[in-house]
Order: C-alpha cells, then sequence, then structure tokens
C-alpha cells in the first residue's frame, strides 16, 4: 500500500510540474501536433499524385512522435528532478528506483494518450480513414506505447551509469533506433550487416504493420508484438543492474 501511495504521489507531482512548466507542454503537445498538421497537409496534397505514399508519411509520422512523446515524457521528467537537484531528495525520502520509474511510465501515458488521439483526428481530416481499421491500429498503438516505455526504462539505465553529461540520451537516443528501425522502408533496403541489425531493433515490425495497414498488405503483429515484449521483459533488469553500478561507482550520487 506504501508504494501504491508513493507512487500515486509521484504521479500527481509530475503532472503538476508539466502544468507548470510552460515549455514541457509545447515540447509535449506543439511540436507532435504541428508535424502531424504539416504532414496531413503533404497527406492531402499528394492525393493527386501519389495518394498512398503520402498516407504512408503521414500514418508512420503519427506512431514515430507518439512513440517520441511517450520516451521523452518518462526521460525529461528525470533529467528535470537531476537538474534541480530533487533526485536525491526523492530517493533519500524512502522512493526505489522501480517506483519511480513506474510512476514516470504512468504520466507518460497519460500525457502521451490525449497526443494519440488528436494525431488521428488530424489524420483522418487528412484522408487516413482509420476508424476503418481501429482495432489493429488500436494494437499497433499499444504496441507503439510498451515499446517506448521500455526503451525510456533502457534509456535512463544508460543515464544513471553514464553520468550526467549524457542526458542528452533523453531527446536523441531514439531517433538512432527509429532510424534503424526502418520506419519509412521495409528492412530489406538496408545492406546486409545493417539489415540483421534491423531485425533486432525496438520499432522494425511496428512500423512494418503500420505500413501494411497503410497499403491493405495482411498486418501480421506476431513479432511485432514479441519484440515488444522482449523489449519490456529485459529493460528492467537492466535498469535495476545500472542503478546498482551507478551507486557503487558513486554517479547516481553525481547525478542527484
Amino acid at each position: 500500500m506504501g508504494s501504491l501511495s508513493r507512487i500515486i504521489a509521484l504521479i500527481y507531482r509530475d503532472l503538476l510540474i508539466i502544468k507548470r512548466s510552460k515549455w514541457r507542454l509545447v515540447e509535449i503537445f506543439y511540436f507532435p501536433l504541428t508535424t502531424m498538421i504539416m504532414w496531413g497537409f503533404f497527406a492531402s496534397y499528394s492525393k493527386s499524385f501519389a495518394a498512398e505514399a503520402g498516407l504512408l508519411v503521414l500514418v508512420i509520422s503519427l506512431f514515430w512522435n507518439f512513440a517520441y512523446v511517450a520516451q521523452s515524457t518518462v526521460n525529461m521528467q528525470m533529467m528535470e528532478d537531476a537538474w534541480s537537484g530533487s533526485l536525491k531528495q526523492l530517493f533519500l525520502s524512502g522512493v526505489s528506483e522501480i517506483e519511480y520509474v513506474v510512476a514516470r511510465m504512468v504520466t507518460a501515458t497519460l500525457m502521451s494518450l490525449p497526443v494519440l488521439a488528436m494525431m488521428f483526428a488530424v489524420s483522418l481530416f487528412s484522408g487516413w480513414n482509420f476508424v476503418a481499421v481501429l482495432p489493429t491500429a488500436a494494437i499497433i498503438s499499444l504496441l507503439t506505447l510498451l515499446t517506448s516505455l521500455a526503451m525510456a526504462v533502457l534509456i535512463i539505465g544508460l543515464i544513471v551509469v553514464l553520468g550526467r553529461g549524457y542526458g542528452f540520451l533523453a531527446w536523441t537516443a531514439l531517433q538512432a533506433f527509429v532510424l534503424l528501425s526502418a520506419p519509412f522502408f521495409p528492412k530489406e533496403v538496408f545492406p546486409g550487416v545493417r539489415r540483421r541489425g534491423s531485425e533486432v531493433m525496438p520499432y522494425t515490425y511496428i512500423f512494418e504493420a503500420a505500413r501494411n495497414l497503410v497499403t491493405g498488405a495482411p498486418v501480421l503483429l506476431g513479432k511485432a508484438a514479441a519484440t515488444t515484449t522482449i523489449y519490456f521483459i529485459i529493460a528492467w533488469p537492466i535498469y535495476v543492474y545500472c542503478f546498482r553500478i551507478a551507486r557503487k561507482n558513486g554517479n547516481l550520487v553525481k547525478l542527484a
């Protein structure tokens, strides 16, 4: 019961901080939505000569932005705690590393879902009738959210081990993983070794399913679900191990 109350208190604290932090609201809502509106206009414009390509870019951008909002919300909250000096106070108050990151994951989910809904609304007005494929789109969205939260946990672990100087990973790491996940094209476009690497990237099969959703090809979610499950499971022991190492080498104290 005490653990749950601490998690709820952390979530409430996060929401208050985000509400009072104008730049965080801009980052969470403004940039993803303006990006989607831009690609929405492009999809509308391209109907006369490349309708499917325009919709494909729009839909992949939707899931890409959704992934970024979910991941960055977790990691940026952690970095704000480090920059403000409150990270040390939180851990001294008895909050465990698991409670800490679970609260951030719930906060990220609460902030991400309205953004996702608005993005889907933009795509609907831009010509993508996602209502017709809503159950599949919802499953892909869920897999995107869980994968992004797993990536956020792994990124926190990296920052804790490497130190505050690597805080930039909070907003840059996901970009590399998305690039290597072949977002707008099949993974077969990559040359040999890079193609093998793409097969184990977190979003490869999610993006593949999203592309098939647009093109009308069969949407097979087995590999996407398996990849999400694997990343979500392995993230936790790596995260805990990173905290253990950071406590031994003193990086956690320096970060806090």
